[in-house]
């Protein structure tokens, strides 16, 4: 409503600043800045009416947001949601902590095998030097170190497969 008045005003405004020209034009000068005067004010009532009823609309909003914002059905909504949130929260640092300790399960698993493989290994590789020495006798010399020096070169490799096949190899010749 008020803009409306504004926008009446704004346009009754400028007639008179037209009327005001023409009276410049035939040299009424007196009844001319009267007519000036009267538009400039209307000019400025209508501005003035329009800038009032501008920050009129925008605190009537602010104060029906506020109104809104702080009611206790928002209240109770806002409330549900930072529940849901902490819920949501609190289940994703589970998850991600179960990762975690999977993660660390496995490589201390992994770890504990290493460890074991190469305690196996090195208990293979010197049972292997016993039935070296065992067979010492009855191979050569050039053979012996070549033997001797496979057992080294797979221990330091950590080659199960391939001392298996050498303890295998020194049981046979032990065997013959």
């Amino acid at each position: 409503m008020l803009i409306r008045v504004a926008l009446w005003l704004f346009l009754l405004c400028l007639p008179i600043f037209l009327l005001a020209k023409a009276l410049l034009i035939f040299t009424f000068f007196v009844i001319a800045s009267f007519a000036m005067k009267g538009a400039i004010f209307l000019m400025f009532a209508a501005f003035s009416l329009f800038i009032f009823s501008g920050m009129v609309f925008v605190f009537k909003n602010l104060w029906q947001t506020f109104q809104q914002y702080f009611s206790p059905e928002q209240h109770q909504k806002r409330k549900i949601l930072f529940t849901e949130n902490q819920k949501t929260n609190r289940q994703r640092l589970l998850h991600f902590q179960r990762l975690q300790l999977d993660y660390f399960k496995e490589r201390q698993r992994k770890k504990i095998l290493e460890q074991n493989n190469i305690k196996h290994i090195n208990a293979l590789s010197g049972a292997i030097e016993r039935d070296l020495k065992r067979i010492k006798a009855q191979i050569s010399d050039e053979y012996f170190s070549q033997l001797e020096l496979e057992n080294h070169r797979y221990r330091v490799q950590q080659n199960e497969k391939a001392l298996l096949e050498l303890h295998q190899k020194i049981a046979t010749i032990a065997g013959k």
